[in-house]
């Protein structure tokens, strides 16, 4: 049985630094190599729920380490573990109660998780500081929010004055749960949105919303059947000129190991070569990895078209 010393101390620290009962937070981050013997284990924090992510088969190691977790960390209520092997994904109550579903608090915006489902619980935690950024830049501009998922950019744009937000993703249950995570801040959906299509096949429905003063592309890295980055990413960004207005802020994202940090921006200049880059964005610190250029990236360009 492994040692989790280094992993409990970890994350006792982060939970002595979370701020609020209703926050959602990642307390430890293996998958970044930052941890020599532990690149297999993730533990996030949800509102006094953890949740253990392992991503090897020592499922026996992570239902220990979510009980000592238990036994270390104060006024948790659940823990919970989710062995991942692929797609394939098995979860399982450890401690106390982890229900199907409850509210989280980012930066005083709500939003619902549900933590055992599956691999993607409705809420990005590594997104964080791109939502901030998007609250930020949203006051009085059309934003177009692609692939939008439970429109977690849309809550934070929508919070930070946008005048419109039109969210893009072909799963109907999710922009569903995007309504709520809506109604729960109070949000009017008079300014949202919602258009359960293919984007492949949808872009005049896109356009007649536009143009836009803010594109936020999020898709997924491989998607069977909807989506694969090295294949389609390019699709997206030579549409970029039907939709974006003069000095329109494009924020174009990439969430994978096997594709470097140059894919996107040297796509941009291929296909979409009024949008100029300005800058890299930085990601969650909650996130560390010893290998930058195989996590998340965030570009920003600037569309000067037009």
């Amino acid at each position: 049985m492994r040692d989790f010393g280094l992993v409990l101390d970890q994350c006792r620290d982060a939970r002595g630094r979370i701020d609020g009962a209703r926050a959602a937070r990642r307390l430890f981050h293996g998958r970044g190599h930052c941890y020599p013997g532990f690149e297999d284990l993730t533990v996030d924090y949800f509102a006094g729920h953890l949740l253990v992510g392992c991503f090897s088969d020592d499922e026996a190691g992570a239902r220990s380490l979510a009980e000592q977790l238990a036994q270390s960390l104060d006024g948790l209520t659940g823990v919970g573990i989710q062995v991942r092997q692929g797609r394939q994904t098995q979860g399982e109550v450890v401690w106390g109660d982890v229900p199907e579903e409850l509210e989280v608090v980012e930066a005083g915006l709500r939003y619902l998780v549900q933590p055992m489902r599956n691999q993607n619980v409705g809420l990005f935690l590594d997104m964080a500081p791109l939502r901030a950024w998007v609250r930020e830049r949203a006051d009085g501009r059309n934003v177009l929010n692609l692939f939008a998922y439970t429109c977690a950019f849309s809550v934070a744009a929508i919070a930070g004055g946008a005048r419109r937000v039109v969210n893009n993703d072909m799963s109907r249950p999710a922009l569903n749960w995007g309504e709520r995570n809506h109604q729960g801040n109070g949000h009017d959906l008079r300014s949202v949105r919602m258009l359960p299509h293919n984007v492949f096949k949808s872009w005049w429905k896109i356009r007649q919303f536009g143009p836009y003063d803010l594109v936020i592309i999020d898709p997924p890295t491989n998607q069977r059947g909807s989506f694969v980055a090295e294949k389609h990413y390019q699709s997206v960004l030579k549409r970029l000129s039907e939709l974006c207005a003069p000095e329109a802020d494009v924020v174009a994202c990439l969430n994978s190991p096997f594709l470097n940090a140059d894919f996107v921006p040297q796509l941009m200049a291929r296909w979409s070569p009024e949008c100029r880059l300005v800058s890299t964005l930085p990601v969650s610190e909650d996130f560390p990895d010893q290998f930058p250029d195989r996590g998340l990236k965030l570009n920003h360009f600037r569309y000067q078209g037009r």
